[in-house]
């Protein structure tokens, strides 16, 4: 217990750090490339992202399923490698054949060239992907959260050492991304030590099959928290698409601690039998929903006041859709651990079904608000679909567990779990 306590307490001061180097590239991207330039580089970026989450056919989650099943570990490291480096390969064809033949007319971009330049990242990044679960399931968050520091210390480092000296573009911007993205590799290889000889074709196989089960869905998710960008892309302009990005990033932030808990909580959610798995992910689900609460308040109540200080008086507009947003991230990251528990039992066209009902009325509503709203009609849509997924996943919980909505509400314990870390922290920085 002592040693995921203090997983946690690293994790959560990693993210942390992230945070904050995060905001602070955040605020140098946006005070330099303004709202169009920040456009026109999240755009292209959405794109890489989209590549990632839609081509890595949740070969990472086929993995924890055949973890679960004593798999060799030696051989789902080596194959996390191989197929992290090809998956991604050919992710990032398809992309730049997608996006050639759908025109700017559909697809509207700054520069096929910075498009190629970010779309050369997905092999390297589908690998850190799939190695990055290796290191949860064998307990050693705290080498992901190195690899992941290092790539943000350097994305942050070299965007203030270009705001002070020669300035920039959204190629380079794009370029650090490319980098950054990238570098934990330098982490998480020797970490792992995948060998080639351990390669199992059989095995991938398994694990792409396995997999494809459970990618619509896990595609779907991710896409349901980045279509509007594409929408608003296609149906408004490139400084209104960089005022939304803006508040969707900032958004993001409130997930960044109650998805580092769900993350330590992974293997006694994968390593226990069916009631223990339940009453930890019980357990941690009322913690996360204190997190969630507290996180998404301090963004609301900051937001109006800091947006327009801290990132300027043209991206005033970005605090509407960003308290739009917050319902809906609040009930996602209360349930974050509920998702990973649902793995557990191996119905993947229900849990499908789940992710792609919320994408699709996510889209629908954004077809018909963002023509009367702009970007606050898109964040509401957004959040409406978020909520809606967080209701049917833990009402699939409760189904499958017999447990009541009780107990997954905080109580005296966990504030006073919140409290404390908060106290301990705040004794730190002091």
């Amino acid at each position: 217990m002592k040693t995921q306590i203090r997983q946690v307490a690293h994790t959560v001061v990693i993210r942390a750090c992230l945070m904050v180097m995060g905001a602070v590239s955040g605020v140098v991207i946006a005070r330099e490339l303004q709202p169009e330039g920040r456009g026109a580089y999240y755009v292209i970026a959405t794109i890489a992202a989209i590549t990632i989450s839609v081509g890595h056919l949740s070969i990472e989650q086929a993995h924890v399923w055949l973890w679960s099943r004593t798999a060799d570990p030696r051989k789902l490291a080596a194959n996390s490698l191989v197929l992290g480096l090809v998956v991604g390969a050919l992710a990032a064809v398809a992309a730049a054949v997608i996006v050639c033949v759908l025109g700017p007319g559909v697809i509207p971009v700054a520069g096929y060239g910075m498009l190629a330049l970010a779309l050369s990242a997905i092999p390297g990044a589908m690998a850190v992907l799939y190695l990055n679960n290796i290191l949860v399931l064998r307990s050693q968050v705290q080498v992901v959260n190195r690899g992941a520091l290092l790539g943000g210390s350097l994305q942050c480092t070299v965007l203030l050492l270009l705001a002070t000296t020669a300035g920039m573009s959204p190629g380079l911007v794009i370029l650090l991304w490319v980098c950054s993205v990238t570098t934990p590799l330098i982490v998480l290889v020797p970490a792992v030590r995948p060998r080639l000889r351990d390669w199992e074709p059989s095995l991938a196989r398994q694990a792409v099959g396995r997999g494809l089960r459970y990618h619509p869905g896990l595609a779907s998710l991710f896409l349901l928290f980045r279509s509007d960008i594409l929408i608003l892309d296609g149906m408004t302009t490139t400084a209104a698409v960089g005022l939304y990005s803006l508040a969707v990033s900032l958004a993001e932030l409130t997930r960044l601690v109650t998805d580092a808990i769900a993350q330590i909580a992974l293997p006694r959610q994968m390593n226990t039998g069916h009631d223990d798995a339940a009453a930890a992910t019980m357990a941690v689900t009322r913690l996360t929903t204190v997190v969630a609460l507290v996180s998404v308040g301090l963004m609301c109540a900051t937001a109006p006041f800091l947006i327009p200080v801290i990132y300027g008086s043209s991206f005033r507009g970005s605090v509407t859709p960003l308290l739009m947003l917050a319902p809906g991230l609040l009930a996602l990251g209360a349930t974050r651990p509920i998702g990973a528990f649902l793995l557990r039992l191996d119905r993947p066209a229900l849990a499908s079904s789940m992710s792609v009902a919320a994408l699709g009325l996510n889209i629908a509503l954004n077809l018909v608000l963002v023509p009367l709203y702009g970007i606050a009609g898109s964040a509401a849509a957004s959040s409406i679909a978020y909520a809606t997924l967080a209701g049917l996943q833990t009402a699939w919980f409760l189904r499958a567990t017999g447990a009541g909505v009780r107990d997954l509400l905080p109580g005296p314990a966990e504030m006073e779990w919140v409290r404390s870390r908060f106290t301990r922290l705040s004794g730190r920085t002091s």
